[in-house]
């Protein structure tokens, strides 16, 4: 999700990046203000960076339509975050909640309704071969710049890499995909001063992958968030002692709403989603009915709230101060009871604070008290990096303020061309489901069927979405990438944008409005099923791949 920044005016730093875009204009790879229609026929292959779900969907889609993709991966297997990750880590959904559009989890399988980390690896897996994925992949390599084919007229990125044992190679492709998700770059960790002199162990929770590291330990995990709370059930298990750390408390959701309901119905709905502060792009009938119910939406959500307090009996110190429906975009999880009775039965400690400093047996937090450790995990999320996109020449024409990276539809940088951001520039609710529409987008896009406004119109959309979101949501480094329980609203506009129904329902009104949406819903929309790879995608991608060759 990102972690808490100062709000402040940025006036002087986007001063400085007009600047710098103005020096910058008709160099490879700008995008010309000037309202002209892009043409993307000459796309016939594709760069693809990271082997996640966001990632294997781009290259299943665009192979489909006869597109070559080349999917770069510095690990040695796809899967993403789910390959390896913290201890016990696992779905906080029902499996059918996240699921590849087109791709149901297999019947022969032995999933569980909230599959572990290591089934959804195997799910994963299981739609990488269906596809014939890994044949696409280069495994062990990492990418180590990538920048505009250089020429006036060029189109298209070169891309430098190195796969383990090999010396770095580059190579040319008519369009890159950036599909590296949300927690795949640097681990986030504000250590405090005097780590010299602390005698126990600091890990980040993505290094934190087997619990008995905590056995007969004292732990401090800081943190508010869901990887932070089940580090601190995992740790208390093994542990001697357990401590939650956080600055502020944040509103758990139960899996299922006062123990019957499950979650989705309030959360997945056009009915949730019609409860939340308002999307700038409402129409005006809507907009005089979102303010004529807003009493209502304020006591339905201060009723949601006191459900929440009832089913999680959260003491005092856990009590949230921001509203339920705000917070629920910076710091929403989704929790069993486990953290809950763990906490009434003392084996895990909740505190409010920050440290201060370390000392050789624990830390001291800012209010002068102490808390004995032998462990300290941070849960402190990701921070993101571009450094591979040069820093003179092409980071300046990325729209990257403190609250993120700001992308027309979270996806096309509006001053640089055939590059989109996959899965990495985008979170919501049900991520799976999200990227697999962003990725049946861009095959949209690149083949004619969708078109791009000019580069104006997009930056006038995307300073939209920022006004918008400024005005309420809470500021964090991921803000431009946050969408949460307003995924309703994001992925009717994707839908839309391909010129296909936004409302998936039927004739089932009721359905329409209360009823969950799911990957399912738009299971038509993805064109071939698992499993088919017809003679004409095969045709179309032999032909291409030809005229590549031919071209090198």
């Amino acid at each position: 999700m990102g972690f808490k920044i100062e709000e402040e005016a940025c006036g002087a730093q986007a001063d400085c990046r007009a600047d710098q875009r103005a020096a910058l204009e008709g160099t490879p790879g700008f995008r010309s203000p000037a309202c002209e229609e892009e043409d993307f026929s000459h796309v016939r292959r594709v760069a693809v960076i990271g082997a996640g779900v966001a990632g294997l969907q781009v290259a299943n889609l665009l192979h489909q339509v006869g597109i070559r993709c080349v999917i770069f991966e510095r690990s040695a297997e796809v899967g993403g975050v789910w390959r390896e990750n913290y201890a016990d880590f696992g779905l906080q959904v029902p499996r059918q909640l996240y699921q590849f559009p087109g791709f149901p989890w297999p019947a022969d399988g032995k999933w569980e309704l909230f599959p572990t980390g290591a089934q959804v690896q195997e799910y994963i897996r299981r739609y990488a071969r269906e596809f014939d994925i890994y044949e696409c992949c280069k495994l062990e390599t990492a990418v180590l710049q990538v920048s505009p084919k250089q020429g006036a007229s060029a189109r298209g990125w070169s891309v430098k890499y190195q796969t383990e044992g090999l010396a770095p190679a580059v190579e040319e492709f008519d369009f890159l995909v950036m599909a590296t998700g949300m927690y795949s770059s640097h681990p986030h960790m504000p250590v405090a001063p005097g780590i010299e002199v602390f005698k126990g162990q600091i890990l980040h929770s993505c290094t934190f992958t087997d619990r008995k590291v905590a056995a007969g330990k004292r732990v401090v995990v800081v943190g508010g968030g869901k990887s932070a709370v089940d580090n601190a059930v995992a740790a208390a298990k093994e542990g001697k002692s357990a401590v939650l750390l956080c600055r502020e408390a944040h509103w758990p959701v139960p899996r299922y709403l006062a123990n019957l309901v499950p979650f989705q119905w309030g959360t997945y709905s056009r009915f949730g989603h019609s409860t939340l502060p308002m999307h700038h792009a409402e129409p005006a009938c809507s907009r005089w009915l979102h303010w004529l119910l807003t009493p209502l939406k304020w006591l339905w959500w201060r009723i949601v709230e006191l459900l929440f307090w009832c089913q999680f009996r959260l003491p005092r110190e856990q009590l949230p101060k921001s509203r339920i429906e705000v917070d629920l975009f910076s710091g929403g999880q989704i929790l069993t009871y486990e953290f809950r009775d763990m906490c009434r039965r003392g084996q895990i400690k909740y505190a409010l604070g920050a440290i201060s400093r370390f000392h050789e047996d624990g830390v001291v937090l800012k209010d002068g008290s102490k808390l004995e450790a032998d462990m300290v995990i941070y849960g402190t999320g990701f921070a993101k990096s571009y450094d591979i996109f040069d820093k003179s020449s092409v980071q300046p024409m990325l729209d990257l303020e403190r609250d993120g990276l700001w992308l027309y539809r979270n996806m096309i940088p509006a001053r640089l061309r055939d590059l989109a951001f996959i899965g990495c520039e985008v979170s919501t609710f049900n991520n799976i489901l999200t990227h697999g529409l962003q990725a049946l987008w861009l095959q949209r896009l690149l083949t004619g069927k969708l078109r791009l406004p000019c580069s104006g119109d997009m930056q006038a959309e995307v300073g939209r979405d920022q006004a918008w979101k400024r005005s309420w949501m809470p500021a964090s480094s991921a803000r431009a990438s946050i969408w949460q329980l307003h995924m309703m609203r994001y992925h009717d506009g994707l839908v839309a944008d391909m010129g296909e129904r936004c409302k998936r329902k039927g004739w089932n009104v009721l359905a329409e409005v209360f009823a969950p949406y799911c990957a399912g819903d738009y299971d038509d929309l993805f064109g071939l099923g698992a499993g088919s790879d017809t003679c004409e995608a095969r045709a179309l991608a032999a032909t291409n791949e030809a005229a590549v060759k031919m071209l090198s």
